[in-house]
């Protein structure tokens, strides 16, 4: 089993974004890809009976560009109802979160799926339990991590930030994917930081390659737009997916 987890310089940057279109790439040529997003907050209700739980929109979306039928206790174990840190909704809620759990439940996924595609919450030093980060449960599946960052002004002192927390947690780093999330700005200076920020970077760590704006991506619940395996691969090109990913 090889794979890759994504993580990001913060939240919003468009870690799903990259994750499902790793696992849409990875489906397309018929590699057995799993998807898991361990924890997550701001869920929205599972059908069921019994007691409510709650599943993440990110991992409907993974699941859904993977193809997989993986039950969500495997690919989003951990899951809560209120948007906040990871730390803050488990004790509102008197439930810690479960990393042996989670471990247990990437394990199984490890032996059904030959790649496994992981998305973090937040960035690496987001605390998952008082004394657990982001950071330590990447070190405990034992992947190598992709960090998705954004062009903008502002970018440079989070995502060097980003790859020296990765140096404490002597985590694997494959490279830096920049998502151009949003359109581009009116304002001269701001395009000006957009379009060199990502040369300034190649200095430091290896830019996988920028992502362009793309509207439309999700829907409520159902991926909006096929293809976006496709849309990766024009961006990166095969070699650098098949680096991602972990495979020949």
């Amino acid at each position: 089993m090889s794979g890759i987890f994504v993580t990001g310089t913060d939240t919003g940057v468009g870690k799903t974004v990259v994750a499902c279109a790793l696992a849409d790439w990875c489906k397309a040529r018929g590699i057995n890809v799993g998807v898991m997003k361990p924890v997550a907050t701001g869920g929205v209700p599972m059908k069921g009976r019994g007691r409510q739980r709650w599943i993440s929109e990110d991992a409907i979306f993974l699941a859904a560009y993977a193809g997989t039928r993986d039950p969500a206790r495997l690919v989003n174990p951990i899951c809560y109802r209120e948007p906040l840190a990871p730390l803050t909704a488990a004790r509102r809620t008197h439930r810690a979160v479960d990393l042996a759990g989670v471990l247990r439940a990437f394990r199984t996924l490890a032996i059904r799926h030959e790649v496994i595609v992981v998305e973090g919450i937040g960035g690496l030093l987001v605390p998952l339990t008082s004394k657990e980060t982001v950071a330590h449960l990447a070190q405990r599946l034992g992947l190598p991590i992709l960090i998705v960052t954004r062009p903008d002004l502002g970018t440079l002192n989070h995502t060097l930030l980003t790859i020296e927390a990765a140096k404490r947690f002597k985590l694997s780093v494959r490279g830096v994917v920049v998502n151009n999330g949003r359109p581009q700005s009116a304002d001269p200076m701001a395009r000006v930081a957009q379009r060199t920020n990502p040369l300034v970077l190649r200095t430091y760590v290896r830019v996988i390659g920028e992502l362009p704006y793309r509207t439309g991506l999700f829907t409520r619940h159902h991926p909006a737009n096929q293809g976006l395996g496709d849309w990766i691969e024009a961006s990166f090109g095969v070699r650098a997916l098949k680096y991602l990913v972990g495979v020949g």
